[in-house]
């Protein structure tokens, strides 16, 4: 007759024993092309491109989901100046999604023969691929500009709205972090010392909507206070909005 002790152990064996050899099982499976990563979504990039970004981050379509290292891949997209975030999500088996918060261009410096971009957070950024052409050039009054100048001019542009935006030619900047604009209409805006970056930008964009209305030419545009803007039109004559 059997022994019902053993039966058990044979059992309680066999119940030990079959996850463990599964559980090694699947854990060699993830080592298979099963888990290639045949899926790559990038998202978030506006400038740069998914094949840029995918060889930053170092994956391609023979990357193992299962055994990704995402704080490795997250790093390496950080080092990219564009970059000023970055997260990776894997989707098992075969699925991998990169997403990134470019920062944003706002501005193009040419220093010692080089073209820089200027980033919204005051950064320069390598120009390679950026439409340079549509973006409006950043200067200081004497050199090159500083780090104080560039963020002046960055914090401005960046306040602007698009429309607004697309109507500047150049952002000159003083020593002492004053900000001129020049409009594409030939009508230079006086923005004044740093600060108040989002009232003024919306009055610039309530004063050249209101010479639009009123169908007058502007030669010149004060929101340094941006509560009370005046402005200077082209017979000469002054105004008070």
């Amino acid at each position: 007759m059997p022994d019902p002790t053993a039966r058990r152990r044979r059992a309680v064996g066999l119940m030990i024993a079959v996850p463990i050899v599964l559980a090694v099982a699947f854990w060699g499976l993830t080592y298979t092309p099963l888990f290639a990563a045949r899926h790559i979504r990038v998202d978030g990039n506006h400038v740069l491109s998914d094949r840029h970004l995918r060889s930053v981050a170092g994956v391609s379509t023979s990357t193992n989901v299962a055994h990704l290292n995402e704080s490795d891949v997250v790093a390496r997209l950080e080092a990219d100046p564009w970059v000023a975030d970055a997260s990776v999500r894997t989707d098992l088996p075969n699925t991998l999604v990169v997403s990134v918060d470019e920062r944003r261009p706002v501005g193009v410096i040419a220093a010692m023969g080089e073209t820089s971009v200027l980033a919204s957070d005051g950064q320069t950024l390598p120009s390679e691929g950026v439409r340079v052409a549509e973006l409006p050039v950043v200067r200081a009054a004497l050199g090159e500009p500083t780090q104080d100048q560039r963020d002046a001019a960055a914090t401005l542009l960046a306040a602007l709205d698009p429309v607004v935006f697309a109507r500047v030619d150049e952002a000159l900047v003083g020593q002492d972090s004053m900000v001129t604009l020049a409009l594409s209409s030939g009508a230079g805006v006086n923005a004044g010392q740093p600060g108040q970056e989002r009232e003024k930008g919306d009055a610039l964009r309530a004063v050249l909507r209101w010479a639009a209305t009123e169908n007058v030419d502007l030669m010149s545009i004060d929101i340094s206070s941006p509560a009370a803007p005046s402005v200077k039109l082209s017979d000469g004559s002054t105004a008070g909005l």
